[in-house]
């Protein structure tokens, strides 16, 4: 694998025994007994590890946290290259990893940490559920990080949409897709920055059940139908859908998505008729449907999109607010195109 792309993903954590218990549930892993580093199987196949917080971290009181490998090629030159930058953190300077590779732990001028690592290459076979499928960055200005990994690794940082809030394609020099970076609003992104891997699940309700159950928490629902959540200690993830093994490692779903759905937004085609028709026919009926269309698709997504989004379980008064608005007018504009002959 060239340098600059992410190849492994691990999970920094106290309990080891409640994290391999939880995973297991949640992820179908199989775990070995190991006390330091164990690795996390599906089918044989290595997909992930957990091992032990660090005692420096503990002291510190840090959650349980995911950690994101970057593959280089001279570690030492790039953790001196990070170096350069205003903000950049080595956190760990290079150690040994394993018999054959090195590693180095770095936080980005956002605060963001990330592991760069030198050596034979990681494969986590082919991806799909229970394996990582993208990776994102929540950051509130993409200023903060552009130049800072566009020096390191050449990455592009290529805007791709604005709503519901800004997002980024993360490009390698190749032109692969390496992640996505969003400007989050703090009231979902925390108070931290961070790289979050985003795991492949058959159902994301499933998986939240089993999360809660497992004493954990979902904080809230994303674009792309992903869902970030959180284990019983601490450590954030995302979640999304995937189908039977489709989604390649190089690409993000909603990359892999926008090359199969070009057809029509037929929800979209459907809400813009109901306009059309209201306003040049004067039919109300058709504003009723449209509030129904929005009530539907907030109820169904967790989020009301108005003017801004609004989260259901971080502003629960505005979203209900907002959903009942337009349950009720819904209700009265169709009882009124009905039985008042408008």
């Amino acid at each position: 694998m060239a340098n600059g792309h992410f190849l492994w993903t691990d999970l920094s954590t106290y309990d080891m025994r409640a994290a391999r218990a939880d995973y297991a549930r949640i992820f179908n892993w199989a775990f070995g007994e190991e006390d330091t580093y164990d690795f996390a199987t599906i089918g044989g196949q290595e997909v992930a590890a957990v091992f032990r917080m660090p005692d420096r971290l503990a002291k510190m009181n840090m959650p349980s946290f995911w950690m994101s490998y970057v593959h280089v090629d001279d570690l030492d030159e790039k953790v001196e290259q990070a170096r350069t930058h205003q903000g950049a953190i080595i956190e760990v300077e290079p150690q040994t990893f394993g018999d054959a590779a090195r590693i180095a732990l770095v936080r980005d001028p956002s605060g963001a940490g990330f592991t760069m690592y030198e050596g034979p290459d990681i494969q986590a076979g082919a991806p799909g559920a229970g394996k990582v499928i993208s990776r994102f960055h929540h950051v509130p200005d993409i200023k903060l990080i552009a130049p800072f990994y566009a020096d390191l690794f050449g990455w592009r940082f290529e805007k791709s949409s604005a709503s519901p809030w800004p997002r980024y394609d993360i490009r390698h020099p190749e032109g692969t897709l390496v992640a996505e970076a969003e400007e989050v609003p703090e009231a979902i992104r925390g108070k931290f920055r961070y790289w979050m891997p985003c795991f492949g699940v058959k159902s994301v309700d499933d998986s939240i059940r089993q999360i809660k159950v497992r004493d954990g928490h979902h904080h809230n629902d994303l674009p792309e139908g992903r869902a970030l959540v959180s284990d019983r200690q601490g450590a954030h993830f995302m979640i999304q859908n995937v189908g039977q093994d489709t989604i390649a490692v190089s690409e993000s779903p909603r990359a892999a998505a926008r090359s199969t759905t070009d057809g029509l937004a037929w929800k979209s085609l459907l809400a813009l008729v109901c306009v059309w028709l209201a306003v040049i026919m004067d039919l109300q009926v058709f504003w009723g449907v449209l509030f129904l269309i929005w009530t539907w698709l907030a109820l169904k997504s967790g989020r009301a999109d108005f003017v801004e989004p609004i989260d259901r379980s971080n502003r629960p008064f505005m979203f209900w607010l907002i959903t009942g608005t337009w349950m009720v007018l819904s209700t009265w504009v169709i009882l009124a195109s009905v039985f008042g002959g408008g």
